[in-house]
């Protein structure tokens, strides 16, 4: 399956079809990208939750491994290897873009940077079997995006740390253009953003849109015509 984006417009055009079903509502652009941000971002924080449950499960448990396997695929999207550090003043700093840090490590011969908490760094230095060296290196967090790594003197001064995240998803945007009192979709307004999940994702962003409207916009039956959606979707997909 392509990793293709999700488009904004054919969500929220669904979001619309089903929301005027039987006369129920209108929601706005305003709204739509308020809700599309929101139901983004909670279907993003699903999928390691939803691992941590999945690897709970007995381990020969088939069901189990296939469901880590495919949120491991809609991860899979979202990372990014080899991303440079920049170093200052003996701190590196990694780019604000990262949801989860998940290994360091040197350009140039490829030695792991593991990470250790603040309050154990100083009994790891002052021992001389955990002393960090440069072929095993450790690194500390000392503030948003930035680490220390240990031994100063070998990567203080360096740039050459690189490292692998999973990227925060990015905010999506339904741009659209007023013509005769009507918004018009403009997929090349400034700030125009689809939807970053992977493309199978389209049908529950539909149903935690509606879900939130129902719930924001205090109108319940959206929330109903959502939900019941929902079910006959689910009951397709297990025919």
């Amino acid at each position: 399956m392509a990793n293709n984006k999700v488009s904004v417009d054919t969500v929220y055009q669904k979001v619309l079809a089903l929301a005027n079903k039987e006369q129920r509502g209108y929601i706005t652009p305003q709204e739509f990208n308020l809700f599309a941000d929101q139901a983004q971002q909670e279907l993003f924080e699903d999928y390691f939750h939803n691992i941590k449950i999945a690897k709970l499960k007995p381990t020969n448990n088939t069901e189990a491994s296939d469901e880590i396997d495919m949120l491991n695929e809609r991860i899979s999207i979202h990372k990014v290897i080899d991303a440079q550090m920049t170093v200052s003043s003996g701190v590196h700093t990694y780019s604000d873009a990262v949801y989860k840090l998940t290994s360091v490590y040197t350009g140039t011969n490829g030695y792991e940077v593991k990470e250790v908490e603040n309050s154990d760094i100083r009994d790891i230095l002052v021992n001389s079997l955990s002393n960090p060296r440069a072929s095993t290196p450790v690194y500390t967090r000392v503030g948003p995006n930035k680490i220390k790594i240990y031994p100063t003197a070998t990567y203080s001064s360096t740039a050459n740390i690189k490292y692998e995240y999973i990227k925060k998803p990015e905010k999506p945007n339904w741009t659209y253009v007023v013509i005769g009192g009507k918004a018009l979709y403009n997929s090349s307004g400034s700030g125009h953003a689809d939807f970053d999940l992977h493309e199978s994702e389209e049908s529950n962003l539909v149903m935690r849109i509606l879900e939130l409207s129902g719930i924001t916009l205090s109108k319940p039956e959206l929330t109903q015509v959502a939900m019941r959606d929902k079910a006959n979707t689910e009951a397709k997909k297990n025919n």
